[in-house]
């Protein structure tokens, strides 16, 4: 077993227990509602896909992928990063929810058969943080803050935008370019790490 994937195995083993925990607070449904999502793309993607270097195919899909997972996971690091204000960040999010949610339902477009009417008052809702912002708010044991992560969600991002394309780096700067490729291993250890820290905080 490589050293990249010892938290992620780590937390795989602690599933069963994670999966039958009955939390009160809104915070900790939502954290084991996404670690086990985490769990199932990233070993998705760990079993099913190979290194993204050198192989566009799998980095068109894998980082699209991981880029859903970094938001989440972000969100986690804000959330739980200081246990005094977890419900208030909890919060946070459902703000965020419910003025995306709103903004969605309101599309002119949109059938609405099948979908819960939003309050009203979601629609004048706002988030004040981006993600950068959120990490910059969170600390590591180091009291380093955590703003440094934030690159990895930009790189995710223009796949998933598709702007990652080799044409546009050609005809952009006129000449073959790299563009930096994740060590998805290494980013699912890291994630994987982080929940199992939560996740000894949730159980004490």
């Amino acid at each position: 077993m490589s050293v990249a994937q010892s938290y992620f195995d780590q937390l795989k083993k602690e599933l069963p227990v994670i999966k039958s925990y009955a939390p009160a607070r809104g915070a900790e449904k939502y954290f084991i509602a996404e670690v086990l999502r985490f769990h199932s793309i990233a070993g998705t993607i760990l079993q099913s896909f190979p290194d993204p270097q050198g192989n566009i195919d799998s980095r068109i899909i894998t980082h699209i992928l991981t880029r859903s997972l970094l938001e989440a996971y972000f969100w986690i690091i804000y959330i739980f990063d200081d246990k005094s204000t977890i419900d208030q960040r909890f919060d946070d999010l459902l703000t965020d929810f419910k003025s995306q949610y709103s903004k969605l339902y309101n599309e002119q477009e949109l059938p609405k058969n099948g979908l819960e009417e939003p309050d009203p008052s979601w629609a004048k809702m706002k988030f004040k943080l981006d993600l950068k912002s959120m990490l910059d708010t969170s600390e590591n044991d180091y009291q380093d803050k955590l703003g440094y992560l934030y690159f990895v969600y930009r790189i995710t991002s223009f796949d998933t935008h598709a702007k990652s394309l080799e044409p546009l780096f050609d005809e952009s700067f006129k000449k073959s370019c790299m563009f930096p490729v994740l060590k998805l291993p290494k980013v699912f250890d890291l994630i994987a790490n982080q929940y199992l820290v939560v996740w000894e905080s949730i159980k004490q």
